[in-house]
């Protein structure tokens, strides 16, 4: 949008940054010339916003301006020496809002609102408006994600999307819209993406670590454990190996015994029967060989 007034003296730089006194941010005198000025300026670019956006009443106006807190960004662009023209503006401000996430909480908090922007339509689709928009995040140090828009346009949302990958919006109840990336904290993506278990399962071991454990089974004891055999596998197989072999021993060398101690009882009572020179009609209980192993 052009305009008959000369603004080299105070566009220095491409986009300047306006405050409730309708001055430049850190312009050191009073010049109500220049306030004259930069609030015609707002008054025809707040009025080409909101029929752009369709609105009943412009948003943007230098009374509204003055009677807030807000800042405003202005673009322009130099087309001949001397002669400048307004490329867009992009309002912001500071609310106190209460947020509802995608579970229904709510929290209150103190937002910064993307309140107004708007490119003249001469300069549309020529990367104005994410040039205007990156201006405005660095010198906040803010990401869009933690912005709340106010009413905002299919075209402003289609913007988002593009150049910051917000789509997910979370319905607040009023006119400001913000996105689910909202909530997030940097923290818990780090943390989401820390598995220590899986971590700590693919540390190699080292030292003592790890070395072969001792082999302390009793076949091995007896009979021997080739170092080879453990290390190839085979030493599970060679360990019940050889127990199986020490149990049919154990239960032999039990069996001797038992047999033994029956034919000893067996001759003392038959040379007592001798002896006494009588006959006992008396029957001997029989052994009893299940509970003997308890009587050893």
């Amino acid at each position: 949008m052009e305009f008959q007034f000369d603004l080299s003296h105070i566009a220095h730089d491409q986009i300047i940054k306006i405050d409730n006194s309708l001055l430049p941010v850190g312009y050191q005198k009073d010049d109500p010339e220049l306030q004259m000025m930069i609030s015609n300026v707002l008054d025809k670019m707040g009025i080409a916003s909101g029929i752009a956006q369709e609105l009943k009443s412009p948003i943007t106006s230098a009374e509204k301006l003055m009677r807030s807190d807000h800042i405003l960004y202005l673009m322009t662009e130099q087309t001949s020496p001397g002669h400048f023209v307004v490329v867009g503006l992009l309002k912001m401000g500071w609310k106190k809002l209460y947020l509802f996430n995608k579970k229904g909480s709510r929290t209150e908090a103190m937002v910064y609102c993307l309140l107004d922007f708007y490119i003249h339509e001469t300069r549309q689709r020529h990367g104005y408006g994410i040039k205007l928009m990156d201006y405005m995040l660095k010198d906040n140090q803010i990401e869009a994600r933690q912005l709340a828009v106010d009413q905002p346009t299919n075209k402003l949302l289609q913007f988002l999307w593009k150049y910051f990958n917000l789509s997910k919006l979370v319905n607040q109840g009023n006119n400001f819209v913000i996105f689910e990336e909202f909530f997030e904290d940097p923290s818990d993506k780090e943390s989401a993406n820390d598995n220590r278990s899986s971590g700590y399962k693919s540390q190699p071991t080292f030292g003592r670590h790890g070395a072969a454990r001792q082999q302390d089974c009793m076949a091995n004891i007896l009979y021997g454990a080739k170092p080879a055999e453990i290390q190839n596998g085979n030493g599970n197989a060679n360990k019940v190996e050889h127990q199986q072999r020490e149990n049919v021993q154990h239960k032999e060398e039990r069996h001797v015994e038992v047999q033994h101690h029956v034919e000893v009882q067996q001759q003392q009572q038959h040379s007592m029967d001798e002896g006494d020179g009588q006959k006992s009609n008396h029957t001997h209980p029989k052994l009893d060989l299940k509970n003997f192993h308890t009587q050893l």
